[in-house]
């Protein structure tokens, strides 16, 4: 097989060169992969780019490096590239939500038994305007955060780098006003909200079940709209259920699936950030937001459900 690495070098793992050399010396000395092709990206859309001029049959499958923006990135590319080459997953960001959602191994050895295997799994994405995700969409309350961390602050500090940032933003956060519009066949109506949320996978911001319904092969998203409150007296139970995987539950909270969702603002609201895995959507609202069933070829372990 060949295989191709689109590898983000700043990406937060502090190891994460070992492992791939590792990687990269199995693949060939065990007779794997026949030749295998590295590419660094330098700045934003180089792995997008890179992978957009793929053609099939240039390659058996190629592996994303990097966190979830790097992720979405090469998503996108391989989206436009119309090549179906089959995408696996290395991790090295700071949250990685989607790759601990689908189970991918952490080890160089397991990741070279999963390229050896090469089970692939047809897995849906969403579509924000023009653009793809492949985990998550949102905007609203701490949502920005990842893009007030500095890098080094992510190097060392890990995730605790966004709770610090969250609690220091958080006072001038909750200010802000945010009355939305939502419009799906399975809801619609005008509120007013802290964040919402659009979910391929159950996996969001680091909680393992922060979209517990959601699955990456049934053709919907999951919608989280959360409702302003009062923190003193409703957020707390909300947190609570949260960690409890009953949250959906909350008064305070509208959780449905659907296919297809508009979000547009009211005359109140302006400026708020769009965050899809990571990256921002330079347009912001409105936006119209779809699910694109078995878009994307996934390499995944062969336990994976």
């Amino acid at each position: 097989m060949k295989g191709l690495f689109i590898i983000n070098p700043s990406s937060g793992k502090q190891n994460i060169d070992s492992m791939l050399r590792e990687i990269m010396a199995t693949l060939i000395l065990d007779q794997i992969c026949s030749h295998v092709d590295v590419f660094y990206t330098k700045g934003k859309d180089d792995a997008k780019n890179r992978a957009a001029e793929l053609k099939p049959g240039d390659y058996d499958f190629i592996v994303s490096v990097g966190g979830d923006g790097t992720l979405n990135e090469v998503t996108n590319g391989l989206i436009l590239s119309e090549s179906n080459i089959p995408m696996a997953i290395i991790s090295a960001g700071t949250v990685n939500d989607f790759a601990t959602y689908m189970k991918l191994p952490q080890t160089a050895d397991g990741f070279c038994q999963m390229i050896k295997d090469f089970q692939t799994k047809k897995v849906d994405v969403g579509r924000v305007n023009n653009e793809y995700f492949i985990n998550v969409l949102a905007a609203g309350m701490l949502t920005d955060i990842a893009y007030k961390v500095p890098k080094d602050k992510k190097a060392v500090l890990g995730k605790m780098a966004y709770y610090l940032e969250g609690v220091k933003e958080f006072p001038k956060q909750l200010s802000q006003n945010m009355t939305l519009t939502f419009n799906s066949k399975e809801y619609s109506g005008t509120e007013d909200i802290m964040l919402f949320l659009v979910a391929n996978s159950k996996s969001v911001g680091g909680f393992a079940d922060a979209a517990p319904l959601a699955s990456v092969s049934d053709g919907y998203l999951d919608v989280m709209i959360i409702k302003k409150m009062a923190l003193l007296t409703e957020a707390p139970d909300l947190i609570f259920k949260l960690f409890q995987g009953e949250h959906p539950k909350h008064p305070s909270i509208e959780y449905f699936q659907t296919k297809e969702l508009s979000v547009l603002p009211t005359e109140q609201t302006a400026g708020i950030a769009i965050d899809y895995d990571g990256e921002i959507l330079e347009e912001g609202l409105p936006v119209d937001i779809s699910i694109v069933p078995e878009a994307l070829n996934l390499i995944i372990l062969r336990t994976t459900n």
